[in-house]
């Protein structure tokens, strides 16, 4: 199995990592307000502090996914009695939880055993090494914080009757809920989701999403049409799709974006072209992309309804072939949830390894990015109806290893030395021919005109990009066809000198977009493919019902959102704002034939 390199769902960092500082008697440690943090220039989360009467109070600081994470620790009378997060640059809507929550967690427990908060583990365990670091620099013993505690079984819980119950609580599961609450009152339901935040992928988004009429598209005469939808998608993919499936899904668009606006989503009111291969479909994005999006709806949807976040699906209830509901479990019971419907918003599963490479293997040695509950749930669930797993692809870019931005290059090429697509089409096609070169290996290539010295020593330590003083040395020290590689620099650079596209075939570039490979020392980086999200998923009909292995519908069961792209669109993501558009859409959408079928 090829080893996957993870953005989210990292491996729990060791808790005498990062920086220890200094101690000082004083009151405990309170509170900071968003406000504070920044005017401060840093990033705060509310109710971080839990205040209690303490003599000493001590600063510790490690790494999370995005930086430093600093907090203030309160000591005396040998119990840990106050915990504030500082500062911290973690991602906005993921990391959320985490800052609010594991400080309480630490205290009442008073230990740094505590289970992370699900879906934020590496800035969960980031709080947890900074607390230790600075209980360290004062001189106290954490051995006694660092006992494992003791884990009670699951109980048995009453059974719970509704009548729907919507698995997965991302954006498609989250506008089925709202769906079933303005349109459908009289239907009750219970959403449950595994992790302790709800919107899935729409954090890390670019927080853009489309739709055919919305009333800022009217204002700035931008409307469109299910068809250009469907369009954009059968180019994209390269192949027919089932354009009736998108026309519903999409039909009305406008009245999601109309609700959301309505409901305060803070979107900028701009306008902006969703793909070059469209010049029709639009999206409009929220103010701070993906963070902004997020929380946002984390905010809102906060007591609207029977929403049971750290809540896992474990299992369908199956009776004579229909389903029936879930077995669910929390942090403290196991229980059935009965209902006529089961919707499945499970998203992806980007970080399933296995599934990775059952079903994408030109990219399960990638870099993820995808949402931490994005593990195949709803594929592993149905299997037990052989249903099918449809369509092909990922939606990404392509990065450093380590998830950063390459080089500024647009001179890319195989190991057979050639140009296998224009450098300046959509991070998404660029990601996709990238994963069907030989052994996955692609480079950028840069001259001496790159002059970012600290970059350069930057990705030169960690291993990232390499220094040579001829194309000679370069190729062959990277397995690359060296007499190839010197005439595909030579054709590119007489192209960009007589200003012409390099070259004119389907792997054209404008030549005021060439970067020329004319002299030493010459740079290179490898390639690596990264993904935020998946494009296979279950197969279900234009009603949005699960099918069995023999196209069968699943009685009782439906789905929505990734976990279904794979019947929209295939091969490559079809531009800005869809995937979050089509989770959206799919899951009111799917209400709708829910709401139908219990009448």
């Amino acid at each position: 199995m090829r080893r996957q390199k993870f953005f989210t769902g990292l491996a729990v960092l060791s808790l005498t990592g990062g920086l220890l500082s200094g101690c000082s008697t004083s009151a405990p440690p309170t509170q900071t307000t968003a406000a504070d943090s920044a005017a401060a220039g840093t990033t705060a989360a509310p109710e971080t502090t839990t205040e209690a009467a303490a003599d000493t109070v001590c600063t510790g600081t490690a790494q999370g996914n995005n930086g430093e994470v600093t907090v203030e620790v309160a000591y005396g009378d040998g119990a840990i009695t106050a915990i504030k997060v500082v500062s911290h640059s973690e991602t906005a809507g993921i990391s959320d939880k985490a800052i609010s929550d594991m400080p309480g967690r630490i205290i009442d427990a008073q230990s740094l055993a505590v289970d992370a908060v699900s879906g934020a583990t590496v800035t969960s365990n980031a709080i947890l090494a900074a607390v230790e670091n600075a209980l360290v620099a004062e001189g106290i013993d954490v051995e006694p914080f660092k006992a494992a505690l003791e884990k009670e079984e699951l109980v048995q819980g009453e059974t719970v009757e509704t009548d729907v119950v919507i698995v997965g609580a991302g954006i498609s599961g989250i506008m089925a809920a709202f769906e079933l609450q303005e349109d459908y009152p009289d239907i009750r339901f219970i959403q449950v989701e595994k992790l302790d935040y709800v919107t899935g992928s729409v954090p890390g988004s670019g927080g853009a999403i489309a739709g055919i009429s919305s009333q800022y598209h009217k204002r700035d005469n931008v409307s469109f049409t299910t068809q250009d939808v469907v369009d954009l998608f059968t180019y994209t993919s390269g192949t027919e799709i089932n354009g009736d499936f998108v026309h519903a899904v999409f039909e009305k668009s406008d009245v999601l974006l109309d609700r959301l606006i309505a409901y305060g989503t803070p979107f900028t009111t701009e306008t902006e072209a969703t793909s070059t291969y469209s010049e029709a479909v639009y999206a409009i994005r929220t103010e701070n992309r993906g963070s902004s999006f997020s929380q946002f709806l984390n905010s809102y949807v906060e007591g609207k309804y029977d929403l049971r976040m750290g809540t896992a699906a474990e299992e369908l209830i199956v009776e004579d072939g229909t389903v029936k509901g879930i077995v669910a479990a929390d942090s403290e019971k196991r229980y059935e949830i009965r209902a006529k419907a089961v919707l499945l918003a499970t998203g992806g599963f980007g970080n399933n390894p296995e599934l990775m490479e059952e079903y994408l293997p030109l990219f399960a040695d990638g870099f993820s990015s995808a949402n931490p509950g994005a593990t195949g749930d709803g594929i592993l669930m149905t299997r037990q109806f052989n249903t099918k797993v449809v369509g092909d692809g990922s939606m990404g870019s392509i990065v450093a290893p380590d998830g950063s931005g390459l080089i500024p290059s647009n001179f890319l090429v195989n190991k057979e030395g050639r140009r296998f697509v224009g450098e300046a089409e959509p991070k998404y096609v660029i990601q996709r021919a990238c994963s069907q070169q030989t052994d996955h290996e692609t480079f950028l290539i840069m001259d001496s005109s790159y002059e970012d010295a600290d970059v350069i020593r930057e990705k030169t330590e960690k291993g990232y990009l390499k220094q040579y003083d001829s194309i000679e040395e370069l190729a062959a020290d990277n397995g690359i066809d060296a007499e190839a590689l010197q005439a595909t620099i030579d054709a590119y650079n007489a192209a960009a000198a007589a200003g012409e596209s390099i070259p004119a075939d389907e792997y054209s570039l404008p030549a005021d977009k060439a970067t020329v490979i004319e002299t030493a020392p010459f740079y290179l980086e490898k390639v690596t493919l990264r993904y935020f999200g998946t494009i296979p998923g279950i197969e279900v009909n234009n009603n949005c019902q699960v099918l069995d292995g023999d196209g069968n519908v699943v009685e009782g069961l439906y789905a929505s959102g990734e976990l279904v792209a794979g019947n929209a669109f295939t091969r490559q993501y079809p531009g800005v704002g869809i995937g979050i558009s089509f989770a959206a859409n799919s899951g009111s959408y799917a209400v709708e034939h829910i709401a139908q079928s219990l009448k």
